[in-house]
């Protein structure tokens, strides 16, 4: 099948996806009004009057709908695709293989929108929240879902896998901190890991990235500034999970590949959120406060104490997260000299984001 094809079929994903999640976002609206689900102005949120909080299930309906809505598409309709269309019926042929590793990912998605929920209503301890986090990643452990990559021992790959995800959890909940950040950020982050399937040709994995990309891109309308809708707890939560989940289920390295650097693609197409989480958690930790208490030391609150606006704020972000994480694309086809070149790219952009980090700091002492 011809690549533009696929990019058609991906394009139809996510004008799906897209669709869903705009349709549900004013219903998530309502629905967190008449629940009392709200952000009230004070502390560190910004806004003036109290905002609806559960647009989070927006996008994770959007993805959840649009991916039964297909799968039964592909199962009714797999013999008349199998016979005009061959090149596809091969592959969607292939789709009842993937379905039990699809279940324990949606089984733990689910457990994670209910986590966020009861979070947004009422707040919950951190600690409570991290071993939650912990035990939903049961699901994807017993249906096979680990890296593996060059680690000796299948336990380590476990342990690895819970940490990986369970910090990317906490890494878009910290990111979820101005309006159009955490969602866009994502969608940037969702577009390139849907690249790298592509060119590499994981049709069913960049499927699943197009549909979040789209529910991403149908929220973003309500939460771009001035916003009208907060993705809360269960949004953030719910887009680290299934980023992390993705990103393991995916493969980087094929016999043939030039050099085994490609397993880091995720680590650089994730590199902003990352970097956010680790400065943010160091800082906390030199000042001596409570590691999971929220405060305005965020790469996005710095930027803005060195004068920037919201929007530019937005803009240099964004730019930011598509420049690293768009290195990590061609991971897979240079040899190790063009690979180090990339990784040694990527050291000096968060170099010059460590020093914006420490004027900032300076300036607002």
């Amino acid at each position: 099948m011809k690549l533009y094809a696929w990019f058609a079929v991906y394009a139809l994903l996510m004008l799906e996806a897209l669709g869903v999640a705009l349709a549900l976002a004013p219903l998530t609206i309502r629905l967190a009004r008449r629940w009392g689900v709200l952000a009230y102005p004070g502390g560190r949120h910004a806004h003036r009057e109290p905002m609806p909080v559960l647009g989070g299930l927006a996008i994770s309906g959007a993805f959840v709908g649009v991916i039964f809505f297909n799968l039964a598409l592909a199962h009714l309709f797999h013999p008349l695709v199998a016979r005009y269309l061959p090149e596809v019926g091969e592959y969607l042929v292939n789709i009842p293989s993937c379905l039990g590793r699809l279940a324990a990912i949606l089984i733990g998605a689910l457990g994670v929108v209910v986590l966020g929920v009861l979070d947004d209503r009422r707040p919950l301890g951190p600690w409570l929240k991290l071993w939650v986090m912990i035990l939903l990643t049961v699901p994807l452990l017993l249906a096979g879902i680990r890296i593996q990559g060059f680690l000796p021992w299948p336990w380590l790959g476990a342990l690895v896998t819970v940490f990986w995800i369970v910090l990317l959890m906490n890494s878009f909940n910290f990111l979820d901190n101005m309006d159009g950040l955490c969602a866009g950020v994502a969608l940037i982050v969702t577009l390139a890991f849907a690249l790298v399937g592509l060119f590499s040709g994981k049709w069913f994995m960049t499927a699943l990235y197009a549909v979040l990309a789209g529910g991403l891109l149908g929220f973003l309308r309500y939460n771009l500034p001035p916003a009208r809708l907060f993705m809360g707890d269960n949004g953030s939560l719910f887009i680290g999970y299934l980023l992390g989940c993705l990103s393991v289920l995916s493969t980087y390295y094929e016999p043939g590949v030039p050099t085994c650097w490609p397993v880091l693609t995720p680590v650089l197409v994730l590199g902003l959120p990352l970097f956010d989480t680790i400065s943010v958690l160091w800082i906390r930790f030199r000042s001596g406060k409570p590691l999971m208490q929220g405060d305005r030391n965020h790469f996005s609150h710095r930027l803005t104490d060195l004068g920037m606006s919201h929007g530019q704020t937005l803009a240099f972000i964004y730019i930011t997260t598509a420049v690293v994480a768009l290195g990590a694309v061609p991971l897979r086809t240079v040899g190790r000299a063009g690979a180090l070149a990339l990784l040694a790219q990527t050291v000096l952009i968060f170099w010059i984001l460590y020093r914006i980090e420490r004027t900032a700091s300076r300036k607002s002492n």
